[in-house]
């Protein structure tokens, strides 16, 4: 179940689609989701069948209604009580349709949310993906720098409540699907869960003959993902203020291209400074160019959370990834073999300096590649979930 549109923006978007992908090679894949219609997959070759629910619009007092009793929802860890829409009664009437037809190997839920759905004495067969454990990413963003203090206050509120509400809901579901292991040894030490796996995130398998050399690339550094993103724009915020000027010294013919959906305000302010240095593209049809030409990629983010899908695209693209610690920790790369990995400015730009040069390109460019082969393949990673959630029974 999803309320995703296709084909996928968003890192959620990107694991319902993959798993249903490869799932349906060996499975008739049933998907239930809530408008926009035209987005919806409608290949016959995934989906078997779809049951779509219309999104119904609230006045303003229903809205703000509803909104209330979500957070009821949450605080008394009552999922019933979660939801913002009308649709939620004919998504329940949806479910127990399934429910009461009894003939499905597996209930897959892409986002935790989704829970509010089902009647509590299904929990046990559920299986939830949960992309970034709400209560460690809203404890984690409070100590992002560019938030406010409110911002501070309210993301360690959030935290606070998603942390009582999970601790109350997961432990009742059948398994709870994590990305990054780094993230899955994070909640076991809260000593609530023992459903929890870990089903690493994957990247698309790049042909070698489509991977452009260091030779046919422009000297370019780029920055991708949706840019409203709290953690982005923290992360080039930062990049902006202390890395990139460093860089332009070692290199002063570089360009900076930060790709991606919606950028922030402050993130446009933070580039006047550099002119035409900075390119600043908003959403673009396909990333994979942009990172393909590029012969940097960055992901300077601070917030330790879930895998950084820019970092996966860039190694299977084989173009050099500089990050932060907090960055590798859902790749766990070993830094100056498949990526370089640093918190410090200085580091970072030489390093950054050194690759437009070419200095060891071609070598990071291989072992990146190699490694998003070997540990991030959507059809292995989903296999090996099929093998051990869906066809074992005893899971």
């Amino acid at each position: 179940m999803t309320n995703y549109p296709f084909p996928p923006q968003t890192g959620s978007e990107i694991i319902a689609y993959n798993t249903i992908k490869y799932l349906s090679k060996r499975h008739e894949i049933n998907l239930v989701c809530i408008e926009p219609t035209e987005k919806i997959i409608t290949n016959s070759e995934f989906v078997s069948k779809q049951i779509l629910v219309r999104a119904k619009k609230n006045n303003i007092l229903l809205k703000y209604f509803f909104r209330v009793r979500s957070l009821f929802g949450y605080l008394l860890g009552k999922p019933q009580l979660i939801g913002a829409s009308l649709s939620l009664k004919e998504m329940r009437n949806e479910v127990n349709k399934i429910i009461n037809s009894n003939k499905f190997d597996a209930t897959l839920l892409f986002e935790m949310d989704a829970i509010k759905y089902f009647p509590e004495f299904y929990y046990g067969e559920l299986i939830v993906n949960i992309e970034d454990p709400q209560s460690i990413k809203s404890s984690r963003m409070s100590e992002l720098e560019f938030i406010s203090v409110c911002g501070k206050f309210l993301e360690k509120i959030k935290s606070k409540i998603w942390f009582n509400y999970e601790k109350i809901i997961l432990p009742k579901i059948k398994k709870v699907i994590l990305l990054s292991s780094v993230d899955m040894e994070d909640m076991l030490k809260q000593g609530y869960y023992k459903n929890l796996a870990h089903v690493p995130y994957g990247a698309d398998y790049i042909r070698q003959s489509e991977i452009l050399p260091y030779e046919k690339r422009e000297r370019s550094i780029i920055f991708s993902g949706n840019m409203y993103h709290p953690p982005n724009i923290d992360g080039i915020l930062f990049f902006l203020r202390d890395v990139f000027p460093l860089v332009l010294k070692e290199y002063p013919s570089a360009i900076l291209w930060i790709v991606g959906s919606r950028p922030d305000p402050r993130i446009y302010e933070a580039t006047k400074k550099f002119d035409n240095k900075v390119v600043i593209t908003g959403k673009v049809p396909s990333i994979g160019e942009y990172i393909n030409r590029a012969s940097v990629s960055i992901c300077p983010v601070r917030l330790k959370i879930g895998v950084q899908t820019k970092i996966l695209e860039a190694l299977s693209w084989g173009t050099p990834v500089v990050t932060t610690s907090a960055g590798n920790s859902g790749i766990m790369g070993v830094s100056g073999k498949h990526l370089f990995v640093t918190d410090d400015a200085n580091r970072m730009a030489r390093e950054i300096a050194n690759l437009l040069n070419g200095d060891g390109w071609s070598t990071l460019s291989r072992e990146g590649r190699l490694l998003s082969i070997k540990n991030f393949s959507w059809e292995k990673n989903i296999e090996e979930f099929e093998k051990k959630y869906i066809t074992d029974n005893n899971c």
